[in-house]
């Protein structure tokens, strides 16, 4: 394998300048869940702060959170809903190092000097070749699963509307390139669905039969009845699939309700905010991101995934993938901020199936 992981280049801190700049400012939390006026926003970036005098990274990042220094003098990333009075709260709108805040975007430069991030390129389309990319992804994901990477799915519900493409997932589940999956209550309704009743949404081959419109919520129901989805999946009657195949190899599957769904499985969030900190689990350890045809579920684990992860002191950057039929979906993803993105336009079903032929042999 030719892969190698790009080489981290820290700033250079002894010059005169950051020498010289001052410790960021900080200021105490008075009410909780409120920030002061002039807190520092976070972004996807790599961030160094200056405290006592010592130019700190925070080790991990996400859009839009707050940086507070820690009573040994490091920093934590916490959300605005989770200020707590007394919380000492990085504030400044520079990122230029003038006021002890530095955000650093050159740390992966090629030896070229392209400091362009990661490399990673943009106006992908339709009339993109991709047979380079694929042949990129499976060295990248053969390295995850080597290196003991952790390789988050994000995955939408028209990967479980094809026989094959459920296989051709479950499959990469136990040859070890999934440790999380994202999704929300249709996608696990349709995959349990068709390993229960041999339907989707009553139809099977996009035949209709009769009364099996209800299997559909005969599969919730259950699901209910069993008390949660390993209990179901324990019991025998789900055959094959996507969620079995996570349960049998102890992938967890985090299930993100949305205003929409009329009846949900057990285990699915049904709380925004509960949601996105069972997200954050894995996203904030995640080293590679796949979001797979769900646009608001990529939006929110991409906006919450960081471009860089710091693995036993060694910053190294986090790879994000998006792939979608639609142009239009996949460049959602860069639209809200996540500029670290590799997309695909093609079928999702038919880019599963290529994923794991190539990377089970």
């Amino acid at each position: 394998m030719t892969f190698k992981l790009p080489k981290f280049t820290p700033p250079d801190f002894s010059q005169y300048f950051f020498v010289n700049t001052p410790d960021c400012k900080i200021e105490e939390v008075l009410k909780e869940g409120v920030a002061h006026k002039d807190y520092h926003a976070l972004s996807i970036y790599p961030e160094y702060f200056k405290i006592k005098g010592k130019w700190v990274i925070a080790n991990e990042s996400r859009m839009d959170s707050v940086a507070i220094v820690t009573p040994d003098d490091d920093i934590n990333v916490v959300e605005f809903r989770n200020l707590k009075v007394g919380d000492k709260v990085i504030v400044g709108r520079t990122e230029d190092g003038s006021e002890g805040i530095y955000m650093y975007t050159g740390g992966f430069a090629t030896e070229d000097g392209d400091a362009d991030t990661f490399a990673f390129r943009s106006g992908r389309s339709r009339e993109t070749a991709f047979s380079k990319d694929y042949d990129e992804l499976y060295e990248v994901m053969q390295y995850e699963k080597e290196h003991a990477g952790k390789i988050v799915w994000v995955l939408g519900p028209s990967i479980a509307l094809d026989d094959k493409s459920r296989a051709a997932f479950a499959s990469i589940v136990e040859n070890g390139y999934a440790q999380a999956v994202l999704s929300g209550n249709t996608l696990a309704t349709y995959d349990l669905e068709k390993a229960m009743f041999k339907t989707i949404s009553g139809q099977e081959t996009f035949e209709s039969h009769e009364n099996a419109h209800y299997n559909y919520i005969a599969t919730i129901n259950e699901a209910r009845r069993a008390g949660s989805l390993v209990e179901l999946i324990n019991s025998g009657v789900v055959k094959d699939g996507i969620l079995k195949a996570c349960v049998e190899n102890d992938v967890p599957v985090v299930l993100a309700s949305s205003i929409r769904d009329r009846y949900t499985l057990p285990n699915v969030y049904d709380n925004v905010y509960e949601s996105q900190n069972a997200m954050r689990k894995h996203t904030r350890a995640a080293t590679m991101l796949i979001c797979l045809s769900s646009v608001l579920h990529t939006i929110a684990a991409g906006n919450m995934t960081p471009s860089y992860t710091v693995k036993n002191g060694v910053v190294r950057p986090v790879y994000i993938y998006s792939i979608d039929i639609q142009e239009f979906s996949v460049n959602k993803l860069s639209d809200r901020g996540t500029l670290e993105v590799k997309t695909l336009v093609t079928n999702v079903q038919d880019f599963i199936i290529n994923v794991a032929e190539g990377l089970i042999k």
